[in-house]
């Protein structure tokens, strides 16, 4: 991108005109959202490039000495040389040149390195006081030590104060008159000698060159061209692997137990979204831990699809997924990996659960509380910072615990234009979130977790990386006489299954402790199990002896069960006419059973509603009534809607998604065309005019004729206007076929679509 000083361009579309196509395509690469829509030609992504949105998503992507160098560029007098610049921010050349080059290559500045210019989006977004400087004035100074030393030591102290910024200070009747004769105050003697200016009726400013002048050839009063180190203590990184594991695998539980709880008792959706305070607390309780976890859990639940709001009937309840038993079927560790692909590339900010909602015009005198599964939680900056935290605890190196502090200030380094607070607390919560998710143990980052750090990590790469730490499933347990089972490992899931039918979780970790009491045993027959497949089953999966006071506890609770028996009925008919409910049983309605309870009852297991069209089709003239037999009305039965979707990632995004090689090679030959064209474009002030169709249908036959090329405007299908460059092949029956610049296959054209053409010599 060099060029001589003959050749030196005069804006950025010259400037990007000189490129390669290696250093489009580098800058189409970080800057993808220039190629959408595709432009026409250099000179329109020179313009995309300049806007104020597509600059705003550059910078903030910058690092800090990044966004430095861009003020201190903005701050100085242009053009800028390299040793200037290098100069402001008190660094090398050496160190300031690689750094300028990608902010050339990022096209936010333009030029060469004694001709260095920020592009106007810079100045704007940058502000009116670059590196806390004020405006530039228009007036002359001449010796501005001399001014200083004569506006005194006072009026110096003022001066120091205003140096470093901000730059303006507020003082009554600033725009008052004053002279060097009638000054008295030293903001006066200083007003005199144009050192400050008005800015307004109460305010003075420190014109630029004084503040430069003052800072004594530097704009930036410090700078790191490099990261902060990242301070922490050294751990066993074996020990932290092996904690991070197992980490992760009460992650995998934790979730398994919550949706298995959601299924069995699913909570209500609220109205605003989310889960109720009171349902996480009693979930929380029932999978044994504390509320922020049980948030966390059901958020990341929530993001692999494994949990999603439901309609039933009338109302919205949370409730696992089909994918939640597609989940089920895989190996340990492919469950975890799917939980954290989800969490790493999602949007939910989980920390905000338990916080206070002060946003927006919902707002009210009582900030509403952020719940869990809420659905306003996505945040766009969640994924970057998440990366940006990761990235940090694997600089620090294996074996190392980062600071929480030193990682919350490496990654404010990183991108010290996004977020700002808000930013520090995502890096607080994605490590305390990496550790949930056994990404980190000790506090430092896991070895399984570092596939997470390349360009396209995916649930394989992860999987693969952590299976060396999980244990495989067994399928026999330790029976103990005080009524526990001990399992050695992960249970398989069907043994896992059975055993939770007659036994309560008592502990997990590395050995799980299962409770048989009562209650639970109870539990098993509530499932249809009986004494001798319990008996049974235990024998067949214990490694131990089954102890006898289990045995004895089995067949006392059989002894006991179902001495008292309930059934369902969704529907009772009474009649004081026997006769009536004797020939109901013999008509066999389509679709209903009858059961005889009393000489004047039955009883149905099909809705109430069922029921009464049956009847009344039957020609019967049923009445419907109440529990306590108060006659109702019955209405029609609510629908059930289908599930509404789930917002995901796309539905957020600001900024294109990254462009493969094959799409930005699309994009520069389109612009490389689009610049022919421009080239080449007939030098006649009567273009936007149409030509006569005749006119054209003369200078199409004539270029195919002599093989010459012709410009032609092109309107197509869509209405949609166009410059092209052909070479005619024929023109016949309303149609020109013709070459289009750079296609290896002729085209056609339809003529009467045509509205310009002009020969190209």
């Amino acid at each position: 991108m060099s060029t001589t000083e003959s050749s030196r361009p005069r804006t950025l579309a010259e400037a990007l005109r000189t490129w390669d196509d290696a250093a489009l395509g580098r800058l189409l690469q970080r800057r993808p959202d220039l190629a959408v829509p595709i432009p026409a030609d250099t000179s329109q992504l020179a313009a995309r490039a300049t806007t104020n949105a597509s600059a705003a998503r550059a910078i903030n992507r910058l690092d800090e000495f990044g966004v430095d160098l861009l003020e201190s560029l903005s701050a100085l007098p242009e053009p800028v040389e390299l040793s200037a610049l290098a100069a402001g921010v008190d660094q090398s050349v050496e160190v300031v040149r690689p750094r300028v080059a990608e902010l050339l290559e990022l096209a936010l500045v333009w030029g060469t390195e004694d001709d260095l210019r920020p592009i106007r989006a810079v100045h704007e977004l940058l502000g009116p006081t670059p590196a806390g400087l004020g405006p530039v004035t228009t007036r002359h100074f001449g010796d501005l030590d001399k001014l200083i030393e004569e506006a005194g030591p006072d009026a110096r102290a003022v001066l120091d104060k205003l140096t470093w910024g901000p730059p303006t200070g507020s003082v009554e009747k600033a725009e008052r008159p004053v002279t060097i004769a009638t000054a008295r105050t030293p903001v006066e003697r200083l007003l005199a000698r144009g050192l400050v200016v008005p800015k307004d009726a109460n305010t003075v400013v420190l014109p630029r060159q004084i503040g430069l002048h003052l800072r004594g050839g530097r704009v930036l009063a410090s700078t790191r061209p490099v990261p902060p180190p990242l301070d922490g203590k050294k751990v066993s990184a074996a020990i932290a692997d092996r904690a991070a594991a197992g980490a992760a695998l009460d992650l995998v539980r934790q979730v398994d137990r919550a949706l298995e709880q959601l299924g069995t008792e699913p909570p209500p959706v609220l109205r605003t979204g989310g889960i109720g305070v009171r349902d996480l607390r009693s979930l929380a309780g029932k999978i044994g831990v504390e509320e922020p976890t049980a948030a966390a859990v059901l958020e990341i639940a929530y993001a692999a699809g494994l949990v999603a709001a439901v309609e039933v009937g009338t109302s919205e309840f949370w409730l696992p997924t089909s994918s939640y038993d597609d989940w089920l079927e895989q190996d340990l560790a492919h469950r975890w990996a799917q939980l954290v692909m989800a969490w790493f590339t999602g949007l939910r900010a989980i920390g905000l659960i338990g916080r206070r909602d002060s946003g927006g015009a919902t707002a009210t005198a009582r900030e509403r509380l952020v719940n869990a599964l809420a659905p306003d939680l996505e945040r766009l900056l969640a994924p970057e910072v998440r990366v940006l935290t990761l990235q940090a605890l694997a600089e620090a190196g294996a074996g190392t615990a980062a600071a929480t502090e030193s990682v919350v200030t490496w990654v404010a380094w990183h991108r010290p234009r996004r977020g700002g607070q808000f930013r520090d607390e995502l890096v607080e919560w994605t490590i305390t979130e990496a550790a949930l998710l056994g990404l980190t143990g000790l506090g430092a980052l896991a070895a399984h977790a570092r596939p997470l750090m390349e360009t396209e990590p995916t649930a394989d790469d992860l999987a693969a990386a952590i299976s060396a730490l999980v244990p495989e499933p067994v399928s026999e347990v330790l029976l103990q006489a005080d009524l526990t089972a001990i399992a050695p490992g992960p249970l398989v899931r069907a043994v896992q299954d059975e055993l939770t039918a007659m036994a309560d979780v008592e502990s997990h970790g590395g050995a799980g402790v299962y409770r048989f009491s009562e209650s639970s045993v109870r539990r098993a027959f509530d499932l249809g199990r009986t004494a001798d497949q319990l008996h049974k089953w235990l024998a067949e999966h214990s490694r131990t002896p089954v102890p006898q006071p289990l045995m004895y506890l089995i067949d006392d609770v059989a002894r006991r069960h179902g001495v008292l028996r309930l059934g369902t009925a969704s529907t009772y008919l009474r009649c004081d006419d026997e006769d009536v409910l004797t020939h109901l049983l013999s008509s066999n309605l389509p679709g209903i059973r009858f059961r005889r309870l009393a000489p004047t009852v039955v009883v149905s297991p099909s809705p109430p509603d069922t029921v009464l069209s049956r009847l009344r089709e039957a020609g019967l003239a049923p009445l419907a009534e109440t529990f306590d037999g108060v006659v109702h009305v019955t209405t029609a039965a609510t629908r059930r809607g289908e599930t509404p979707r789930r917002r995901t990632s796309r539905d957020f995004v600001d900024s294109p998604l990254d462009l493969t090689d094959e799409q930005v090679k699309a994009v520069i030959e389109k612009v490389r065309a689009g610049d022919r064209i421009a080239a080449e474009r007939p030098a006649d002030e009567n273009l936007v005019e149409p030509t006569a169709p005749a006119e054209i249908m003369s200078v199409l036959a004539n270029a195919a004729e002599a093989h010459t090329r012709a410009w032609i405007s092109y309107v197509d299908h869509n209405g949609t206007a166009s410059e092209r460059i052909v070479e005619p092949v024929r023109v016949a029956d309303g149609w020109l076929t013709a070459y289009d610049d750079g296609a290896d296959q002729p085209r056609t054209y339809a003529l009467h679509r045509i509205s310009t053409a002009r020969p190209v010599s």
